[in-house]
């Protein structure tokens, strides 16, 4: 027995609250049910988890369902890829709606989607971020059902979940995840706040900054890596503007030049006690 058959084996016992991360593989497809709209009749195959509080993962079929109700009453915060629109309301034919309606929700792709405008795939995520590849495709784990394979199915779903805590992992210790961008064909950078902030919101302290013309200490997330010296770097920046539209014009003293900043891009903000002075040929106002 490998450890992979080992951990799909695991069963679980709720000790204390737990995070999960879920990822689900459904019985039907959106055409055999007549489209998104009655995407609660899909039906699941398998639920794969990862228990943050028992340190493992597990694998439960249709007919063990029940037991994931149970473990949702244990939990007080879910994390998946595109759950909000996918997993959720799948899941909701299975149990009381109580249940997943009081438990906060970190939804990867909605994340992503919220940051950029546009949507993004989980195997893009994981090989820009990861470097590692999905094990195949919803689909392929769809016939892998039909065909009674389901020992297949579990493995991918899991993988899937593998995936999704690592990214997410990764996410929370540097404040941005990855995607490789079909525009120019390279790794941009898309924030994410995945750490509970105990200061001042970063807008705010910007505001204040520049109102009071103090200088201020950045951790700034970069769209691109270009210098080859990581996305997230600490900036100290004299603001010299604020736009509505969230752009900063700031002098940056880490390359000693005006440079162009995106307020979402700014994931911690503190306020120096050096002061500043305008230039003459900038307003001091704010944009």
């Amino acid at each position: 027995m490998t450890i992979f058959d080992f951990l799909l084996l695991f069963r679980y016992t709720p000790s204390m609250r737990d995070t999960l991360v879920i990822d689900l593989e459904t019985k039907k497809s959106f055409d055999e049910v007549g489209g998104e709209k009655n995407i609660a009749d899909l039906g699941i195959s398998v639920a794969g988890v990862w228990s943050y509080a028992q340190d493992a993962f597990f694998a439960l079929e249709e007919h063990e369902l029940p037991r994931l109700a149970e473990i949702l009453k244990n939990t007080d915060h879910l994390i998946g890829f595109n759950i909000v629109h996918f997993d959720i309301p799948v899941m909701r034919p299975y149990m009381d709606a109580a249940i997943l309606d009081r438990i906060a929700v970190t939804d990867i792709f909605a994340d992503a989607v919220a940051f950029l405008g546009h949507r993004v795939g989980l195997g893009g995520v994981a090989k820009a971020t990861l470097g590692q590849s999905k094990s195949g495709h919803g689909l392929e784990a769809l016939e892998w059902f039909r065909q009674g394979r389901i020992e297949e199915v579990k493995k991918y779903c899991m993988d899937d979940v593998r995936l999704t805590r690592d990214i997410y992992e990764y996410g929370k210790k540097h404040g941005h995840i990855l995607f490789d961008s079909f525009v120019d064909g390279k790794a941009h950078s898309i924030p994410v706040r995945w750490v509970e902030e105990k200061e001042a919101p970063v807008a705010a302290v910007l505001a204040d900054a520049f109102a009071a013309r103090r200088r201020v200490a950045i951790e700034y997330v970069s769209s691109q890596d270009a210098d080859r010296m990581g996305y997230r770097k600490s900036r100290l920046i004299d603001i010299y503007g604020i736009k509505q539209n969230g752009e900063i014009e700031a002098y940056c003293h880490l390359r000693s030049a005006v440079r162009k900043f995106n307020v979402r891009r700014v994931m911690s903000a503190t306020m120096t006690g050096e002061t500043y002075a305008m230039p003459q040929d900038v307003q001091p106002a704010l944009l």
